[in-house]
């Protein structure tokens, strides 16, 4: 059994269609540059269901189940849980706030707005969309402070709201393919959080994205923090070994990162391919895959599957 725990579903009209433009990982990465007037109608169109062609790659590479979240931009959670609806017996949902800033490039100077707003919306969503948590929280989003401690204190509403429900958030590491905040993917200030909510799982997602100097601060902050996991979603067999090795297989789940761009790469093997072959180089034991493919992700977001 295979649980893909990082997902992005809906897409763009702007988005189809793409094999000539996105082949390789760098075109996907360069995306918004590249072709900005394509990007640009990502602002502004009505998101378009392309659960179909997931459950097509899911199926085509033997992923039993997904859980998937907002693309950045007008994508809403509302357009999640209608993909989860769509198929129930293999999605499962995560909230998103603040991508709609993050795609933008349209930090609010005071996100306080945000914030305020956050507990109620992750009620609403965990209670009427049956989300289990909260997916990739671009933290720039709820805080202009570059302060660990001050960063800690602007997400309390968000990690106090997290803690009640006894559901996870995922941070992410390293680069992003969208415009700004690059600051934030040193997670250096997470170690403030995850030690202030010990009780709430913290996924450090793309653990680094295979750069040293980001893998490096993101293992410091799980080995301080029990409670801390990673995906492997852009990491290298050599990291992922390290990371066994440091914190143990059990805190490590698999993750594609499959959405409206990277679902288009073919060269020099489809996204699917890419990521499994990581796992294959990275000497796992039997037991150390099961963990990673499907066993950690059904402990941490509490799935119930067999």
């Amino acid at each position: 059994m295979i649980i893909d725990t990082h997902i992005h579903v809906h897409g763009f009209p702007s988005l189809a269609g793409l094999e000539s433009k996105i082949r390789r990982m760098e075109d996907a990465i360069v995306f918004r540059t590249r072709h900005p007037e394509l990007y640009a109608r990502t602002l502004t169109d009505e998101p378009v269901d392309i659960t179909d062609d997931l459950i097509a790659h899911m199926d085509r590479h033997d992923i039993t189940y997904a859980v998937v979240q907002a693309r950045a931009a007008n994508v809403k959670n509302e357009h999640v849980a209608e993909a989860v609806k769509k198929y129930p017996d293999r999605l499962f949902g995560l909230l998103r706030m603040g991508h709609d800033q993050e795609a933008a490039y349209e930090y609010l100077d005071d996100p306080s707005p945000v914030r305020d707003a956050a507990p109620d919306h992750i009620s609403y969503c965990i209670e009427e969309l049956g989300m289990r948590g909260m997916g990739e929280c671009f933290i720039r989003a709820f805080t202009a402070s570059v302060n660990p401690e001050q960063i800690e204190r602007d997400l309390r509403p968000v990690m106090d709201t997290l803690k009640r429900y006894k559901v996870p958030v995922q941070f992410p590491t390293a680069w992003s393919q969208f415009p700004g905040g690059l600051f934030y993917g040193n997670p250096i200030w997470a170690d403030e959080v995850a030690g202030h909510y010990p009780e709430v799982p913290v996924i450090l997602t793309k653990m680094g994205r295979s750069l040293q100097s980001y893998f490096e601060v993101a293992l410091s902050v799980a080995m301080r923090n029990q409670n801390v996991y990673f995906d492997v979603v852009g990491t290298s067999p050599e990291h992922l070994r390290i990371a066994i090795d440091a914190i143990g297989s059990d805190r490590i789940m698999f993750g594609s990162d499959w959405s409206a761009t990277w679902r288009w790469l073919s060269d020099p093997a489809d996204l699917y391919t890419i990521r499994k072959r990581v796992l294959d180089n990275a000497n796992l034991t039997e037991e150390e895959r099961e963990n990673i493919m499907w066993r950690t992700a059904n402990r941490v977001f509490n799935l119930g599957v067999a």
